[in-house]
């Protein structure tokens, strides 16, 4: 049976959109993860101590993010303080449902654990168990909207699960790294679970967290980031 030349090439229209459709059928499966990261050199009144990296996957609305924190401090070719940190957390929407954190400082060992189950946040860890019905914030200082909101925030020490409750203030725009970035600088003040006080300079640009200095036990902390740490050249 033959069939008219038109009604051929009807045919042959449809196959060949079908066949598209089929070939590009892969493209419609969800998006692969984005990688982004920041990874800030720390120094102790300006000797090298170790680095702080952030390490982030984002799939749609869940972010993940790794953190790994070092520092080795050295007196005489000899360690004298050593600070190990890895926390894993994961965000859905702006709210964290997971974070998982171990801390080895200088031999005492200390964990914070929170996950997140209906409407309920269960928080357990060295010096805190807690079910609560609302997230707060961690001392992991990169989501600024959950950190920086208003004139006081109570976060959780991710160290140990303890609670510190910041007063913040808003110090100004400046530039930084040799007057290469413009960004936005808040004092955080507050005290750890310990009674030792929390003094915390933290800058951002649009958000994004790019410099730190904090005070302890009388020495100054300062972050860099990597890609600005000119003494790192």
């Amino acid at each position: 049976m033959f069939l008219p030349t038109k009604i051929l090439r009807t045919l042959k229209n449809r196959n060949f959109i079908f066949t598209l459709f089929v070939l590009f059928l892969p493209l419609a499966t969800p998006s692969k993860a984005v990688s982004e990261k920041l990874h800030f050199n720390v120094y102790r009144n300006n000797s090298l101590i170790g680095y702080h990296n952030l390490d982030f996957s984002r799939t749609g609305s869940l972010v993940e993010s790794k953190i790994q924190i070092k520092f080795e401090v050295t007196f005489l070719g000899f360690v004298v303080y050593e600070y190990l940190h890895q926390n894993h957390e994961k965000w859905m929407d702006n709210s964290l449902i997971f974070m998982e954190a171990s801390t080895d400082k200088n031999g005492d060992l200390l964990d914070c654990k929170v996950s997140k189950k209906e409407n309920k946040f269960k928080i357990s860890g060295t010096n805190g168990n807690l079910l609560l019905d609302k997230q707060i914030t961690p001392t992991t200082y990169w989501k600024f909207d959950q950190l920086i909101s208003g004139e006081k925030n109570m976060v959780l020490n991710s160290q140990d699960c303890s609670y510190i409750n910041f007063d913040i203030q808003y110090l100004g725009e400046e530039m930084i790294y040799d007057n290469s970035l413009k960004a936005s600088r808040y004092k955080l003040l507050g005290k750890e679970f310990t009674g030792d006080d929390v003094n915390i300079d933290i800058w951002y640009k649009d958000k994004k967290w790019v410099k730190m200095i904090f005070l302890k036990d009388g020495s100054i902390i300062e972050y860099f980031l990597k890609e600005y740490d000119t003494k790192d050249k």
